[in-house]
């Protein structure tokens, strides 16, 4: 997802949980049921049929994988992968990588590639709030706080409506995580992460896991860097809690807490990204990330109200239909 999206979802998310005006308007339902963080996403690399242009070739052929324990799903796109003209042998006979450090590097390659070759690709981003939430303030319970902030969650269904989805996208440096950087994955230290698995699919592909171990505030890199200050901002797009610290520091949080700002902490967990590729070519044929931020707020509001709370955002977001 973009960062400017985590920022906002994040800061909505604080403000609902900070602010009793939030709570006010509340009605208790989303306007959609959101997706379930893990669920098997079908026909990911189908896009929805009323949307399919006139002269275009929907994609087709999908083949669903499930590794055994893991409970998820991946979908490749057979035709993205057969029309670039290689041999399946060529994919049949290439290396599996076996471990961690050579997931890494195959993981660093494909991304990087794409990063520096890809002219465009699909996305698709949701999240929604996690059942590990809970809210304490001295006169707002937690059903209204949390039922107000899960309404500014976007569904997956909402997110397949959206344009850039349908019919793709061609930035990129600006899209493809990581988000504005020139780097696919800037991660050199497998030992980050708590799993790196490779297996080869029925077809030929080969799908990399990547698992990575939580990490508390951890910073986004910057725009057009080529390293980040965090390892979780090496491979994923954390919200900017220095950005988050920055807002909440403006005046009307001010006025609203009498001067002294809550104290908001993040911590990322289980950040997840699964790529299917083309090891005769090694051209992305999809990519999920899966990550979950849990927020955590203490303050005094208005000089009296108690506040304690967190909130986990579990979001998702998945790239395919790949164009070199």
């Amino acid at each position: 997802m973009k960062r400017k999206l985590y920022l906002a979802a994040a800061l909505l998310l604080t403000l609902a949980l900070l602010l009793p005006m939030a709570a006010c308007g509340d009605k208790g339902d989303s306007p959609t049921t959101p997706a379930i963080v893990g669920e098997t996403l079908p026909d990911e690399t189908t896009a929805p049929e009323e949307t399919v242009q006139p002269g275009e070739t929907q994609p087709g052929g999908e083949e669903s994988t499930t590794e055994a324990g893991e409970g998820e799903s991946t979908t490749e796109d057979e035709n993205a992968t057969t029309a670039e003209g290689e041999s399946e042998s060529a994919k049949a006979n290439a290396a599996v990588p076996g471990n961690p450090a050579e997931v890494l590097a195959a993981y660093t390659a494909v991304m990087n590639k794409a990063k520096k070759d890809a002219k465009s690709f699909r996305k698709l981003e949701y999240q929604q709030l996690g059942q590990d939430s809970n809210f304490e303030s001295d006169i707002i319970n937690n059903p209204s706080v949390l039922g107000a902030a899960n309404s500014l969650m976007t569904s997956r269904e909402q997110a397949m409506e959206e344009e850039r989805y349908t019919k793709g996208t061609t930035d990129i440096i600006g899209e493809l995580p990581v988000t504005n950087t020139p780097m696919g994955c800037m991660v050199k230290d497998d030992k980050v992460f708590s799993r790196a698995t490779a297996r080869q699919l029925p077809n030929g592909n080969i799908e990399l896991t990547l698992v990575m171990k939580p990490e508390d505030n951890p910073e986004p890199a910057a725009h057009g860097a080529t390293s980040s200050p965090s390892r979780t901002g090496e491979m994923f797009n954390p919200m900017s809690k220095a950005g988050i610290d920055e807002i909440l520091g403006g005046p009307i949080v001010k006025l609203a807490f009498f001067g002294r700002p809550p104290t908001i902490s993040t911590r990322y967990i289980d950040c997840k990204s699964t790529l299917v590729y083309n090891p005769g070519t090694n051209r992305v044929v999809s990519l999920r990330q899966d990550y979950n931020v849990r927020i955590n707020i203490v303050g005094r509001a208005l000089g009296f109200m108690n506040i304690t709370g967190y909130a986990t955002l579990e979001n998702v977001t998945v790239c395919d239909n790949f164009k070199y």
